[in-house]
């Protein structure tokens, strides 16, 4: 019977009025009211002969009038609310008619039709008011009729209410079923959108993780594979000497020892990455020194460590980009410059970061084949994505003489507890850790 809401807008569906526009009360709101109609006329038409003729007009235009306004608000077209409250209006006005002229009938029927209607219809405070109207002129007609006792006026009023309490009541539920609907509609949106974020979240989450695994893996296998191909390179000379002597089998195998310890290095390496996925100890600043010393023996380049500032832990990942950086701008030094060239990496501790150039000068009359080397290639895009990360910046360019990378990075002087890089002990320590789980975790990573 009501519209779809409360604020008195017309039901959804083209073709009702407001007693069907709410779902699920059609079956009961047109039998009903054609109930009603035909209880009204059949309870005022034989009452009519025998009144005289302006009363008979009277009632037949009430009935009229009542018959049509109740086919409106049932079987017409949804529209304007102000159209089906007029018509519930007329409508109990005829019942009014008809109760003042003929008290005995049940034309009173037509102004519970109506009186239901309005509470069903129409936002409580407009159907109070013109429930008002209707109850006031129909106690106004029964009066002007005297024809009715005090106690029969008390129960007709008594109904007139009750059915008024009832049409309220049943809007008020139709309402409140209908705002549950749409909140769990609504519930059942975020709730689709939050699994959707999460799984946004996760996919992230994953690819962020493997960029960092291939980083570092990347790192590692650039570093000890130009290691490995410097120490082949060297045996292959070597070989190919017309009269090998004693000393050159002695600096082959020299070579051969230098290869292994490279691969050596480069599994632990390795295995420190796969644990650090676990949160085990990272390369950091301390192992600095070793790194140069190997990159020197395997490479021949002469890389020089200076640490000005002062020294202090910093926070894990912070640590290991330095570590990585140093790595990898040593491989392209031994890449690109060769063997003889030089290399100076300087650490310098600030008040609230830290930094570290590393800059390296080719042998001469070596040509330069880094002008047009910038970040083209995946270790130097490596490098800046891990310097970005972390809230810091990495450039890299040919100098006159080499190339220079500098990274600089955030590092407060004050590290939160757990945070801090583990050193050389630490790292060194993982490698067991790690190899366990190696293979599952890029097993679990693999695209």
């Amino acid at each position: 019977m009501p519209h779809g809401d409360i604020t008195g807008q017309r039901g959804p569906t083209p073709g009702d009025g407001p007693f069907l526009a709410m779902a699920g009360l059609r079956w009961i709101t047109v039998p009903v009211c054609v109930a009603a109609v035909i209880v009204s006329i059949a309870g005022v038409a034989p009452a009519l002969p025998a009144e005289a003729p302006g009363v008979i007009a009277a009632a037949a235009i009430a009935l009229l009038a009542g018959v049509c306004g109740t086919a409106v608000v049932v079987f017409g077209r949804v529209g304007p609310l102000a159209v089906d409250l007029t018509a519930l209006v007329v409508t109990g006005l005829a019942g009014v008619v008809l109760a003042g002229l003929l008290p005995a009938t049940p034309g009173i029927v037509l102004v519970y039709l109506a009186m239901a209607g309005l509470a069903m219809t129409a936002p409580l405070p407009l159907a109070t008011a013109l429930g008002l109207v209707v109850f006031g002129t129909v106690n106004l007609a029964y009066l002007l009729a005297r024809k009715l006792s005090v106690a029969d006026l008390a129960s007709q009023d008594l109904g007139v209410v009750f059915v008024f309490a009832v049409g309220a009541f049943t809007r008020s539920a139709r309402i409140a079923q209908e705002h549950a609907r749409q909140a769990q509609a609504r519930a059942e949106g975020l709730l689709a959108q939050l699994r959707a974020s999460q799984a946004a979240q996760a996919q992230a989450a994953a690819l962020t993780e493997r960029a960092r695994l291939a980083r570092e893996i990347h790192d590692i296998l650039a570093h000890s594979l130009s290691g490995l191909i410097l120490a082949l390179d060297t045996m292959e000379l070597l070989g190919h000497q017309p009269d090998p002597g004693p000393a050159t089998m002695e600096r082959m195998m020299e070579q051969v020892s230098r290869g292994q310890r490279i691969a050596r290095d480069g599994l632990t390496d390795t295995r420190r990455a796969i644990a650090a996925l676990r949160g085990d100890g990272l390369p950091g600043p301390a192992l600095l020194d070793r790194l140069v010393r190997d990159t020197a023996a395997s490479t021949g380049v002469r890389a020089e460590l200076s640490v000005t500032g002062t020294e202090r832990p910093l926070p894990a990942e912070v640590g290991l980009a330095v570590y990585r950086t140093a790595q990898e701008a040593l491989t392209n030094t031994a890449k690109y410059a060769g063997r003889d060239a030089a290399a100076q990496l300087r650490l310098t501790y600030h008040s609230d970061d830290v930094e570290l150039i590393v800059e390296d000068a080719r042998p001469a009359g070596r040509p330069d084949v880094t002008a047009g080397l910038t970040f083209g290639g995946y270790g130097l895009t490596g490098m800046r994505e891990r310097a970005e990360l972390l809230g810091g910046s990495l450039t890299a360019g040919p100098t006159g003489t080499g190339f220079a990378v500098r990274l600089r990075l955030p590092a407060p002087a004050t590290v939160p507890p757990g945070q801090a890089e583990s050193g050389a002990e630490g790292a060194d320590g993982a490698g067991s850790a790690g190899q366990a789980s190696a293979d599952a975790a890029v097993g679990g990573l693999a695209p």
